[in-house]
């Protein structure tokens, strides 16, 4: 057989296959001989640990059920010794569960026994091009590889790192996910850099909002029609399902649909064909399934509004994106980045937002999240004249966010002015309750050391004495 997997120049890729049974060592070693790789084979994880400290593989391969050290002590050893180098499980249970621990642990692919030579060539061929691209930097392997623009959004807390580590494994094999969080923290750009950083980014990807329509309508869009199904279908009509061909269908908001359509996208995700209104001629489809949710869609399945069996079906890997509440940290980079795209949106000057200003932004709880912050900030861009960016932040931002307005309202009411120290503990106090109470990230929100947070703190609770 001519070998099928792309080498750089003459060198073969170098494999390392863990397996207790030894007719799978050998069925693997001539597996291959004709796909035109070199590999050492292993019987146990020990003599595979110790091969490692003396030479590294371009990839490793492990069964997961082995006795002593099993495949999931493996793949975390390689996971966090060697990052660089894949890892693909094999299986040889069926359950999707051991596939999903393994992937969570860092495996790049799986494979479930037993497997065709196409699939492990398939296999590896995706772990070589991650390989090639953690080689030219392009991929992630530490918290310093994330930049103020990764996959599409803004973020370097530790929050979003977990995200884009998340998207770029699941980028690499082909199963449903669900994506939960609040309004505005970006699920929809989670959902496209799935697809644009896989394999079928070539493909269509199509979003669909479930919650915004009738069930009558969200059938017609997903599984499409023949003309005279219902009143108003005056001519054939394709599903969204069937036009992503082998891209990918991603339906927002899925904890709003109802029972019944529930149970027709059960019958999807199981059968993968569908059946178009006022027909009985199923069509087959092939497209991946990401979906979407602001309500926590395991409390939902215990309070018996979402169907179980459909929300095992699609939960293979559930990514959560945090609240702006959670990565507050961000929310200057945000700032830079809504400024040059709406400044360069409306011909308008670069907005320049003074520490006080981003501060007073970052201690707000932004109930929309990043969508209510793209918007505050668009408002400002539009509406400024000159240097009134604070009459701005005055009239947009709700009045509960600000401190700096605190001054200006006893003023207006001939009220006794607050003081300098106490218009600065009231913005520390807002801030330390927007934390949760944690002073180290009140500190870095201030701009301050935590020493001096504490020796501030300390004054107030004198002088209240």
């Amino acid at each position: 057989m001519k070998a099928n997997i792309e080498t750089t120049g003459d060198a073969k890729i170098m494999v390392y296959f863990i397996d207790d049974e030894p007719v799978a060592t050998r069925l693997f070693e001539r597996t291959c001989r004709q796909i035109g790789l070199d590999c050492e084979t292993f019987l146990n994880g020990e003599k595979f640990l110790n091969r490692l400290q003396q030479k590294l593989p371009d990839m490793v391969l492990t069964d997961l059920n082995m006795p002593k050290m099993d495949g999931f002590e493996i793949i975390q050893t390689v996971v966090n010794e060697w990052p660089s180098i894949p890892v693909i499980a094999i299986t040889g249970q069926s359950t999707v569960e051991r596939a999903v621990k393994a992937m969570k642990l860092g495996a790049s692919d799986f494979l479930k026994k037993p497997y065709k030579i196409p699939e492990l060539e398939t296999a590896i061929q995706r772990c070589l091009k991650f390989s090639q691209a953690c080689e030219a930097g392009d991929c992630l392997t530490s918290k310093e590889d994330v930049s103020s623009d990764t996959f599409g959004m803004v973020g370097q807390s530790a929050e979003m790192w977990r995200v884009f580590k998340d998207i770029q494994r699941l980028a690499k094999v082909d199963c449903s996910v669900i994506i939960q969080g609040e309004s505005g923290t970006g699920k929809e750009l989670a959902a496209k850099a799935i697809h644009n950083c896989g394999e079928r980014s070539g493909e269509p990807f199509i979003a669909i909002d479930c919650g915004s329509l009738t069930d009558t309508l969200l059938e017609s869009e997903l599984f499409g029609h023949k003309k005279g199904a219902f009143t108003g279908a005056s001519a054939d009509r394709t599903g969204l399902f069937e036009a992503a061909g082998q891209g990918t269908i991603f339906l927002d908001e899925i904890g709003n649909i109802s029972d019944s359509m529930q149970a027709k996208l059960l019958r999807v995700c199981q059968e993968k064909e569908i059946l178009p209104v006022g027909t009985n001629q199923t069509v087959p489809i092939d497209a991946r399934f990401i979906v979407a949710s602001n309500q926590n869609l395991d409390a939902l399945v215990k309070q018996g509004k979402f169907r179980h069996d459909l929300y095992y079906r699609l939960n293979v890997i559930t990514i959560c994106m945090p609240a702006l509440s959670q990565r507050r940290e961000d929310i200057p980079l945000l700032v830079e980045h809504f400024v040059k795209k709406y400044s360069q949106q409306y011909k308008r000057p670069l907005l320049k937002f003074s520490q006080p200003i981003l501060n007073q932004l970052q201690a707000h709880y932004w109930r929309g999240n990043i969508r209510e912050l793209a918007n505050f900030i668009e408002r400002c861009i539009v509406m400024m004249d000159d240097d009134n960016l604070n009459d701005c932040i005055e009239r947009f931002l709700p009045q509960d966010a600000l401190t700096t307005s605190v001054v200006e309202k006893s003023q207006s009411a001939d009220l006794q002015p607050a003081t300098l120290e106490q218009m600065e503990m009231q913005h520390i106090n807002k801030v330390l309750e927007s934390v949760g109470g944690n002073q180290v990230k009140a500190a870095k929100i201030l701009g301050i050391n935590r020493s001096t947070l504490w020796r501030k703190l300390g004054s107030d609770q004198g002088s209240s004495d």
